[in-house]
């Protein structure tokens, strides 16, 4: 094609010279043999002859020429155009035909390859094309099956409930089957479940020759998706036997509830009665022992007169008892008034170094054996809180101290600054306090055993109490100890400043209370 063409410019080429030359020669020719007939012919008349010859050979003969060279030229371009365009026709032919053949041999190398099972059947039922994958999934050998009818893969008992039919008259009526779910048999006896997809295949004619199976393995999907309905069928039973055993149990949660609630209620009612009982017996104690108190201090001053060394030491015995007792009284008192929210506080800025001296002296005035360690320091800023209830605070960790301390020990009160907080210490070298009673330290009416109970003793109010008011003023208290060592007691208090007024309501006086 392409020396067809390189010749064809080339005669086009030679034709436009003789197109332009030839005009030229002709009239060139008519010219010169005029001329030579006038030079030998004088007359007139062949004048007249030569002129019309002239025109006649001279100018319209090579126009002629070159009109009709001309047209042959036009007439080669358009073979030209012609042959080209069939040639760009005859290579896009050629290119669509090597494509289609390359898509054909890439869609069979698909089916081949395919991990689905791909079955070629004609309109009988014959198989006429048996991949790869359908090798792996029912292993049978292409060679095995083909010419043979596909229901020899159909198990008997879906053969006998008519299948086979039924496909048949969906390819008739429909032209395809999608995603039928199926049983196929292997060659060793396995049971294979399926997803089939039909399809009619037509020849270029658009007759039905046959059709194409493509049948994808869901045997492991379908056991899952069983397994999966069983578990659900099996969880909603639990859950339904769970939901009756969870009402029955609510049921029974809302009946002891409310028992509960009934108990609480007696309880409270009797801890009111208790408090109110205690209450009643203090004030009723507090009267006589009162006076018990005075009378023996009169004894003692020698009122009464001159007594025996052994009546003395003896009333000496029952003093003490009696101030025991009148101390137990109070706590008691305190305590209630503290749980019926009757115990007033009245805030106020003090110092906190003086309140130390002067508890450590009315000790010390009592003629107790320990030593007593002031605090270090001189400079402490002021604190914010009940100057009475905070002696009281003091005095019981003091007498705490003294109590679970060998006789002469040294009892160190102590105390800092520490932020916007002023912290009190007192520590002794007492028998310290176990791990495990730590945290019930603080609680009512809890004591802490020791080996020499019967030289002193408490009654187990007067940790409570202080923990009580020193919440009550806003600080903690808290305690270090180490057994056979000793122990610390610390608590806390705000200094005195510009916010105390809002802290307790304006400097009014205050209520501890609540039961907790």
């Amino acid at each position: 094609m392409t020396t067809s063409f390189l010749g064809s410019k080339e005669l086009r080429a030679r034709f436009s010279v003789i197109r332009r030359v030839l005009p030229f020669a002709v009239f060139g020719a008519v010219l010169v043999y005029q001329a030579i007939s006038v030079f030998f012919l004088r007359e007139s008349s062949a004048v007249i002859h030569y002129l019309a010859d002239l025109i006649a050979y001279g100018i319209i003969g090579p126009l002629a020429a070159w009109l009709a060279f001309d047209w042959i030229t036009q007439q080669i371009e358009e073979r030209e155009r012609a042959l080209a365009a069939k040639a760009r026709a005859e290579a896009e032919q050629q290119r669509a035909e090597e494509a289609a053949r390359e898509q054909e041999r890439l869609l069979a190398a698909v089916c081949a390859n395919s991990a689905d099972a791909i079955i070629g059947l004609d309109n009988q039922g014959h198989i006429t094309a048996w991949n790869r994958g359908a090798e792996m999934m029912f292993g049978y050998a292409g060679e095995d099956v083909l010419g043979k009818h596909f229901k020899m893969i159909v198990p008997p008992e879906i053969e006998a409930r008519g299948e086979m039919e039924w496909l048949s008259e969906q390819m008739r009526e429909a032209g395809f089957v999608r995603n039928y779910e199926t049983e196929r048999i292997a060659k060793d006896g396995r049971r294979v479940i399926v997803d089939l997809t039909r399809t009619a295949v037509q020849n270029a004619r658009g007759e039905i020759v046959g059709s194409s199976a493509i049948l994808r393995d869901i045997t492991e999907r379908v056991r899952t998706e069983h397994a999966i309905q069983q578990l659900n069928l099996e969880l909603e039973t639990k859950v339904a036997e769970r939901t009756s055993q969870l009402g029955a149990a609510t049921e029974e949660l809302r009946r002891r509830n409310s028992e509960l609630e009934r108990a609480n209620q007696e309880l409270q009612q009797l801890d009111e009665l208790k408090s109110d009982f205690v209450s009643m017996v203090s004030h009723e104690l507090r009267a006589p022992l009162t006076n018990i108190n005075g009378s023996i201090e009169l004894l003692l001053d020698g009122d009464s007169g001159c007594m025996q060394p052994e009546h003395r030491e003896m009333l000496q015995i029952v003093s003490e008892q009696s101030q025991r007792l009148t101390r137990l009284v109070q706590g008691i008192l305190n305590v209630s008034r503290i749980e019926a929210g009757q115990l007033v506080l009245q805030p106020q800025a003090f110092n906190m170094l003086s309140l130390i001296e002067r508890v450590i002296g009315v000790w010390e005035s009592r003629g107790v054996s320990n030593r007593f360690e002031r605090p270090r320091g001189m400079n402490l800023p002021s604190v914010w809180a009940d100057r009475d209830r905070t002696e009281e605070i003091l005095f019981n960790l003091i007498d705490n101290g003294i109590k679970y301390s060998p006789d002469a020990a040294t009892i160190r009160v102590d105390a800092e600054a520490n932020g916007q907080q002023v912290i009190v210490s007192v520590s002794d070298k007492g028998i310290g306090i176990p791990d495990e009673e730590l945290p019930k330290i603080f609680d009512k009416f809890h004591r802490v055993d020791r080996r020499d109970a019967s030289e002193s003793y408490g009654h187990g109010l007067g940790l409570y109490i202080c923990r009580r008011l020193v919440e009550a003023q806003g600080g903690r208290i808290w305690v270090d100890s180490v057994l056979g060592e000793g122990s610390t007691f610390r608590f806390s208090l705000p200094m005195a400043g510009r916010g105390e007024a809002e802290r307790t309501g304006s400097g009014r006086r205050q209520t501890v209370g609540g039961r907790r």
